[in-house]
């Protein structure tokens, strides 16, 4: 899809707009809580806006806006450069802002730091929506840094050791991240001298190591962002400390990013541009890099299978209830890295694979952002978040109830429901995937891909079971009669997502045909292809709908058997979590590198001690030469063998020159270059 350039403010707007209102809500927060209020609301209400408003250029007109500021990125500009896809995440990245920050207005009241909280949410939002917006690596780079650090004054804002634990984590692996991103973009630099996130900038002149390594090292810095296992430990550390608007927006938004970032470099780096023909992709130098992207592709859905198997894993066990819904991230990450993996593996024909994480990334923010928002009416109301100490809050909190219930029915691919759409188009691109080259082991990921499905129907039944429906345990009868219905401010933030959620569902052909296909059309995929298996698609067959249906069934049954064994009441040995590992690994490595210092320091300073004695004896024996001292140390070490330093210098200069002016005359082995 051939698309023309249009020169536009807006996206700078979008990102100065939440930056400069960061800096206001700071200053008026000092005076008047109301107005730091109204300022936070008005400046997310207005990236919205801005953000809303390029959607004629860019989505109904299939133009690309661009924008340049010089030489703030030395020695680069800082770009701007807004397709169809950048739209997508900036725009659900500025809604569910806006939800979460009204829901915040009331859920901060019982929080220290207000203002320091409002401002930074504020940062926070600039760095977010500039990622997506980025015209080049380098510029998305310097947004991606100003989200994640931004962020760490989210996650520990409560100052609690565990906070500052849980953020210490986060941080690390932010810088991590960062690094191995600045990694990458060094080689793409060094082989391809240019960093513009444009298909196929990159020149083919034929194979080498550079791109693919630059690739890997991009992919890892944006999976530490995207919770990609294994890189995934922060997500239930982090999650659970901070408050529910940052959690929300932390599971529903930022890690997005991570997946737009490896999207991007796997269209900009491993793709050529869209030809007249898929023949044309079929042969010469084309054919390499289409084969290293399928390549690239298979490995991207395997880590996206084990990611989705083992978040279900890691949510089914968890009794905090922030800390499940971090797991599901996880495991809802991997959907969506599926998408993207069979995208390449498909090559010029994964469109499907596109479709369906670009959907799913849009299904995931809503839902899951709802579902933390209501666990922060929970923890808001009750200070409890352990579901086994909680139950009945149908009654008490009836808003709450219906809200997690819709969102729940979203992410478990109900029919009627958002997540069913995105989760039928990524189940179609895998067995797609399968039919296409007949790799039996694709066919055993799709049955993981269904497992894993109804392991999500499984945990979320056990969310509503245990926290709505069961009569509560004794102890905690009178505290939970004893509360109150949800403030106005956190209803209305929920209830925007919760209604998106059941829109999408009622018509998940609006979503397709509005956004989705011209964000797919954009990508170096067959339009034959797209527009006979994409456009028009019915999401409501028998089959797909029985599919849905048998995986609920599963999930059911899982449930039930679970509740009547008492297994989701099994203590399991602390070396089957996450963290065990990577406190295992963290020890081993501070461990390797003390011994490693140890040996190093050891070797230098026997070698230090055996030099300095050379060094003192040899200067003696050159000071023995001179046959006038100096009156001093100083005069004596520079004045050897009554040889002037000046004299000294001007000659070491001279035979410098004469030694580079010989290697240029006949090379380093005699021939002449």
């Amino acid at each position: 899809m051939t698309q023309g350039f249009d020169f536009s403010i807006l996206p700078l707007l979008a990102v100065l707009i939440p930056a400069c209102g960061a800096g206001i809500t700071a200053l008026v927060s000092f005076y008047s809580a109301w107005w730091r209020n109204l300022t936070a609301t008005a400046v997310t209400a207005a990236t919205l806006i801005v953000v809303t408003a390029m959607y004629p250029a860019v989505v109904t007109g299939g133009r690309v806006l661009s924008f340049q500021l010089f030489n703030v990125v030395s020695p680069l500009n800082l770009t701007f450069r807004v397709d169809s896809f950048s739209f997508i995440v900036a725009l659900i990245a500025s809604f569910v802002w806006l939800a979460a920050t009204i829901y915040a207005l009331s859920y901060m009241e019982h929080e220290e730091n207000r203002g320091r909280f409002f401002s930074l949410l504020l940062l926070t939002l600039s760095g977010t929506v500039g990622v997506p917006l980025a015209g080049d690596f380098l510029s998305l780079l310097l947004f991606f840094e100003i989200m994640s650090l931004a962020s760490y004054v989210l996650v520990v804002h409560t100052q609690t050791d565990e906070a500052y634990s849980a953020g210490d984590l986060y941080l690390y692996l932010g810088v991590v991240g960062g690094m191995s991103i600045l990694a990458g973009l060094a080689l793409l630099y060094f082989r391809n001298g240019t960093l513009a996130i444009l298909p196929a900038t990159l020149l083919i002149q034929g194979m080498d190591v550079v791109i693919p390594l630059a690739a890997i090292l991009m992919i890892i810095g944006f999976g530490i962002k995207a919770g990609m296992a294994p890189l995934h430990i922060w997500l239930p550390r982090a999650h659970p400390v901070a408050p529910a608007p940052a959690s929300a927006l932390l599971s529903g938004i930022m890690i997005k990013t991570g997946a737009y970032g490896i999207i991007r470099v796997v269209n900009v780096l491993l793709v050529p541009s869209a030809g007249p023909s898929v023949a044309e992709h079929a042969k010469g130098l084309y054919y390499e890099f289409w084969s290293m992207v399928s390549g690239m592709g298979y490995v991207i859905i395997w880590i996206g299978i084990i990611t989705m198997f083992m978040g279900v894993i890691l949510a089914i066990i968890q009794e905090n209830i922030k800390k499940m819904l971090a797991c599901s991230s996880i495991s809802q990450m991997g959907f969506i890295l599926v998408g993207i993996g069979v995208a390449g593996y498909l090559k010029y024909e994964g469109a499907m694979g596109m479709a369906g994480a670009s959907y799913h990334i849009i299904n995931h923010a809503l839902f899951k952002s709802c579902l933390f928002l209501a666990a922060g009416v929970i923890a808001y109301k009750l200070g409890e978040l352990n579901m086994y100490n909680l139950g009945g809050l149908w009654k008490k909190l009836p808003f709450t109830t219906l809200v997690v219930i819709i969102a729940s029915l979203g992410i478990a691919g109900f029919p009627f429901f958002n997540g069913y759409a995105s989760k039928t188009l990524l189940h179609h691109a895998l067995v797609e995937a399968y039919e296409h080259y007949g790799v039996k082991a694709l066919l055993e990921a799709e049955r993981i891909f269904m497992i894993s499905a109804a392991g999500t129907v499984l945990y979320y039944l056990k969310f509503i079971y245990l926290v709505f429906l069961r009569r509560p345990p004794e102890e905690s009868v009178a505290r939970i009669e004893s509360i109150k219905g949800e403030p106005r401010s956190m209803k209305f933030g929920m209830a925007m997502l919760a209604v998106m959620i059941v829109f999408i569902g009622l018509n998940p052909g609006f979503l397709l045909n509005s956004l989705i296909i011209p964000t797919v059309s954009s990508f170096a995929f067959a339009p034959d292809f797209i527009e006979h298996h994409i456009v028009g698609i019915h999401f409501f067959t028998t089959s797909d709908i029985m599919s849905s249906l048998v995986v609920i069934g599963l999930g059911a049954i899982a449930f039930a058997i679970g509740v009547k064994s008492g297994l989701f009441k099994m203590s399991f040995p602390a070396w089957l979590g996450q963290e065990f590992f990577a406190t295992q690994l963290g020890k081993a490595v501070v461990s390797f590198w003390n011994g490693l210092s140890g040996v190093f320091v050891s070797i230098l300073g026997t070698v230090g001690g055996g030099f300095s004695g050379v060094f003192r004896t040899g200067f003696s024996l050159l000071q023995g030469l001179d046959y006038r001292p100096g009156k001093s140390d100083t005069f004596r070490m520079f004045n050897l063998s009554n040889i002037d330093f000046d004299v000294l210098l001007i000659m070491g200069i001279l035979a410098g020159a004469l030694v580079f002016l010989f290697y240029l005359q006949f090379g380093v082995f005699g021939i002449g270059i």
